[in-house]
């Protein structure tokens, strides 16, 4: 291969990782807290926001940033202290200055669908504080993933509707 080429790395199919509840993620119910199902989205996305050059260390270079605009959260289960969850992440759709993603959070031992997570994110540079486009190598990163996730099953709840019926 060329040094003209760009190197292509295999896509996870989802991209996934492996945390912990930690005790002090519980509420007084004794389960895993609510803001603490975001910030597992939060750690267990990075893997596929770094691999997409849009990760924390890509914010941390003072550029640009990713800022969540929308998120719909389903819980199905509940988590408890020193549960090991696997969060998996996958691209839905994305355009030049948008990323629309699904997460999973999965009981690692026992394999059970704990929560869901459809997000929007809409990439910011710092300059300005508006929207504006990745750069060219993200989006040619992310045009990768989506051809690898386009074949995945759809998830059932993707964009589904709040409402009592």
């Amino acid at each position: 291969m060329s040094r003209s080429q760009p190197r292509v790395m295999p896509v996870p199919a989802p991209y996934e990782d492996t945390l912990e509840v930690k005790p002090d993620w519980l509420d007084a119910n004794g389960h895993m807290n609510v803001a603490f199902y975001m910030h597992a989205f939060d750690d267990g996305g990075e893997k596929f926001f770094r691999d997409c050059g849009i990760g924390w260390d890509y914010t941390r270079e003072g550029e640009g940033s990713i800022f969540m605009s929308n998120c719909d959260l389903d819980f199905r289960r509940e988590l408890f202290r020193g549960d090991t969850i696997r969060v998996t992440t996958r691209l839905i759709d994305w355009r030049p200055k948008l990323v629309h993603t699904w997460q999973a959070i999965y009981h690692r031992d026992d394999g059970y669908l704990a929560a869901t997570a459809e997000m929007l994110f809409v990439h910011i540079a710092f300059a300005d504080r508006r929207s504006a486009p990745m750069p060219v190598a993200t989006q040619a990163r992310l045009a990768q993933v989506e051809q690898v996730h386009h074949e995945l099953e759809r998830p059932e709840n993707l964009g589904r509707k709040i409402e009592i019926r």
